[in-house]
């Protein structure tokens, strides 16, 4: 038996600044324009939102594009500090043929793709009987659309330090003391949003007011936001705005270190 040195005593904190972080928003509010100003940073685009911006990204049209670029980082020996996920609900509907393919190869799923003497889809298939494994019954087709889904964050953790889930915003109603309201949340099927939260050291929602961008990561009833770093959540962060320059041209000017390297010098702009 292994010898364990248990603590005696509490240590300081080794993890300072998000690990994980989950942001959403409504559509257009920037959210990609935002991350392209974010140095070092490997935008994976699922949906391609960042076709129109100047962006250091990469489009992925298949989960197995996913493995190619993680081969390709380890080769370059990891030249990223974040890679960001653009976007969350993109990525669930990429996972849905990836979930199928696996579940045909287990035993519960072997008639999944059954095909008749003509090489055509049998209708008593899986596939002709319920048409995606999202419609299987007890809701499993979400858990293997979930484990698809894990997975591929679970590899790009290990591609970067830092990993961002972009995501967009929804409404979710909510029941208290026997009066429902709504709640702004992300839109994520449950057992994926689980899966990817759980773990999110942040959760902000950004939302824009006249040329600027914040990010509120303060749990409330009214936003699904949160987190594990007591300075996200003293105020609401100023992550971007619009300011003219010399020739009355507007410029994107990021804030980053807010969130990244809380206390240094606000002047310094990324």
């Amino acid at each position: 038996m292994a010898k364990i040195n248990l603590p005696l005593a509490p240590r300081k904190a080794t993890v300072n600044t998000p690990k994980r972080m989950i942001i959403f928003s409504k559509p257009k509010v920037g959210k990609t324009t935002t991350l392209s100003k974010l140095p070092k940073c490997l935008i994976l685009d699922f949906e391609e939102g960042s076709l129109a911006i100047d962006a250091m990204s990469y489009p992925i049209k298949k989960i197995s594009d996913v493995d190619d670029v993680c081969a390709a980082i380890k080769e370059a020996k990891y030249p990223y500090t974040f890679i960001a996920i653009d976007t969350a609900s993109a990525l669930e509907e990429m996972c849905l043929p990836e979930a199928e393919r696996r579940y045909a190869a287990s035993p519960d799923g072997a008639k999944w793709f059954l095909a008749d003497e003509n090489g055509q889809l049998h209708k008593s298939s899986g596939k002709a009987k319920y048409g995606t494994v999202m419609h299987l019954p007890f809701g499993k087709g979400y858990a293997l659309v979930a484990d698809v889904f894990t997975d591929v964050i679970t590899k790009l953790e290990k591609c970067a330090p830092k990993l961002i889930i972009v995501a967009h915003s929804t409404y979710a109603t909510l029941n208290k003391d026997g009066v429902d309201f709504s709640s702004i949340d992300i839109m994520m099927a449950k057992k994926c949003k689980f899966n990817a939260t759980f773990k999110a050291d942040a959760i902000g929602y950004i939302y824009r007011k006249g040329k600027q961008n914040f990010i509120n990561f303060t749990a409330s009833e009214d936003v699904g936001a949160g987190g594990r770093h007591r300075y996200l959540e003293k105020d609401h962060v100023l992550i971007s705005e619009f300011v003219d320059d010399d020739k009355g041209n507007e410029e994107l000017i990021t804030y980053w270190e807010k969130i990244y390297a809380p206390g240094k010098d606000e002047s310094n702009k990324k």
